[in-house]
């Protein structure tokens, strides 16, 4: 049986002709994946609020401060229940933008990320 295989192409091997096309398809798919890697842009990050920018939505008030980081509990909940777009207004005055729509994460708490509370 082994004398039958000595001369025969595996179809895996480069000088078949499905071993060339499955070469040209990994081939072709890794440089897709290479440039958009590197040339797409990502859109996403024009939706992130900027560090004080104007804080968008209704507010919503806590009773205790922001110094900055994480803080319990989920102050953007009700973004998740209403639909429409809030930021947090902390008891000493700083605010922080609540994702974007429709998401509804504490994203500027989160992230450190100041608003300008509208008047």
């Amino acid at each position: 049986m082994p004398d039958v295989l000595i001369g025969t192409l595996h179809p895996m091997d480069a000088s078949s002709s499905f071993g060339k096309a499955l070469l040209t398809l990994i081939g072709a798919v890794s440089g897709v994946l290479i440039a958009y890697a590197f040339f797409v842009k990502d859109d996403a990050e024009a939706l992130k609020p900027k560090q004080d920018a104007a804080c968008e939505g209704t507010p919503i008030a806590v009773d205790y401060p922001y110094y900055g980081g994480m803080l319990q509990p989920h102050a953007c909940a009700p973004q998740c229940e209403d639909n429409k777009q809030h930021y947090i207004l902390y008891s000493n005055g700083k605010a922080t933008q609540c994702q974007i729509l429709p998401g509804c994460l504490d994203w500027g708490e989160d992230q450190g990320v100041t608003c300008v509370p509208q008047k």
